[in-house]
């Protein structure tokens, strides 16, 4: 694949059939796809004139829409700012890909999947990246959304409603909004030293609480997969069943997956084995291995490409290509600051005071992300319509310190200043 910045229009994606096995229960079927790279500057170009130009009366007629994308400059400098880290040594590679609205404008691949001269390549559409726990909010968060507007679930219910065996003294109150808010009262996590996924799940769910429910924010790796096990019991159906079925196969997000497995060419290491092999394609997360794979707080393998078109979704209200997957209500719902619980909204977090975090300073108020262990983020800047997905192995044999927090940020504040140039010098009096 040319790994040169391209533009692609999120309607011109094209579909051809492939299948992935997913085990633990259930299937996840895939597909490759193919995406219409055209000259950036020709599109930049094109998107100016048809926002600048005045409306015929037909088109004020038919309130065609005008489609805004983002500047060329900060973008430069939102990769260099990427391949800094990769010649320093912080990381091997990583994935990048913004866009706005409904529509990618850079898809990237910086570097390589490991630090011989021999490692892949990083390919934005097609590297697989350990998503760590953006699995919260690309996986166990979504399918609450799906139950929430089925009617199956019920944001302010005990979690023992869904969930007997989470029970017992104060456990009778914690409710599914606390678990996505952590403020449940579970700690961050737990040893599993269990023999099997099956038993180290019954352990999980046992973890007794550490905290009065809805007392303190404790960001809690046992609330996700708490939360995880009360949806699958709710939906009926192996949650990744569902979420492919209902986001995934929608959106055309064909290489995302549970289990990609052990070997996984186009997966990115994030560790090395005790022979000193590089482990690809087994999650690197403890407590999500020891649950066998598949759980709430990580787990889950992507690509840029797919995240963007998952971000994309979110930033366009729930739809994408003419396909809804959420109600815009049920987006602004969870993506909304919950109160008494800092930044922390339904699942997602917000951007913390003076930029900490991984937002930037320039974030809009309003805007919402989640961060990996491994190095993988996800924003949304519903103000300004944008958004941004970075996807790292920042874990595997570093060479340098870790930065990766400023890294978000400093790539966050320019795809922020992309937008806000475009419509200044675009649209100068809005």
């Amino acid at each position: 694949m040319n790994h040169d910045r391209h533009r692609v229009d999120a309607k011109s994606l094209l579909i051809a059939a492939t299948v992935a096995t997913l085990a633990y229960g259930g299937a996840i079927a895939g597909s490759t796809r193919a995406s219409a790279a055209v000259d950036p500057a020709t599109v930049t170009r094109s998107f100016a004139a048809a926002a600048a130009a005045p409306r015929t009366d037909d088109a004020a007629a038919h309130q065609v829409k005008k489609t805004r994308t983002l500047e060329l400059a900060p973008l430069d400098q939102a990769e260099a700012a990427v391949w800094a880290q990769v010649n320093a040594g912080a990381i091997p590679g990583a994935a990048l890909a913004v866009g706005r609205e409904d529509h990618s404008v850079l898809e990237r691949g910086i570097g390589r999947i490991g630090w011989s001269s021999s490692a892949a390549k990083v390919d934005a559409e097609r590297t697989v990246y350990d998503l760590a726990s953006l699995t919260k909010v690309v996986a166990t968060t979504p399918a609450v959304m799906l139950l929430v507007e089925d009617g199956k679930m019920d944001l302010d219910a005990p979690v023992s409603r869904y969930l007997p065996e989470f029970s017992g003294g104060a456990k009778d109150r914690v409710t599914i909004r606390q678990l996505l808010t952590h403020t449940s009262g579970l700690p961050a996590g737990v040893q599993l030293d269990a023999a099997t996924p099956d038993e180290a799940w019954r352990q999980l769910l046992r973890t007794p609480l550490v905290h009065a429910p809805g007392e303190t924010v404790v960001y809690s790796d046992i609330g996700m997969n708490v939360l995880f096990a009360a949806a699958q019991r709710a939906a009926g159906e192996p949650l990744f069943s569902l979420l492919d079925r209902r986001v995934y196969g929608p959106l055309k997000m064909r290489s995302t997956t549970y289990l990609p497995g052990e070997g996984c060419q186009t997966c990115a290491p994030t560790r090395r084995d005790g022979g000193g092999n590089p482990v690809q394609g087994v999650v690197h997360d403890p407590i999500a291995r020891a649950l066998g794979g598949v759980a709430g707080n990580a787990g889950l393998f992507s690509t840029a490409h797919d995240l963007g078109r998952f971000a994309a979704m979110l930033a366009n209200g729930g739809e994408l290509d003419g396909v809804r997957v959420f109600r815009q209500e049920t987006v602004e719902m969870f993506t909304a600051r919950q109160p008494g619980t800092g930044t922390r909204a339904l699942g997602w977090d917000t951007p913390g005071p003076n930029g900490a975090g991984g937002f930037g300073v320039k974030a809009s108020k309003d805007s919402f992300g989640h961060t990996g262990f491994t190095g993988t983020s996800i924003w949304i800047d519903p103000e300004r319509h944008s958004w941004t997905v970075l996807l790292t192995n920042r874990v595997y044999e570093p060479r340098a310190p870790n930065t990766i927090m400023a890294l978000r940020r400093k790539v966050n504040d320019r795809v922020a200043i992309a937008a806000d140039d475009f419509d200044v010098h675009v649209n100068p009096g809005e």
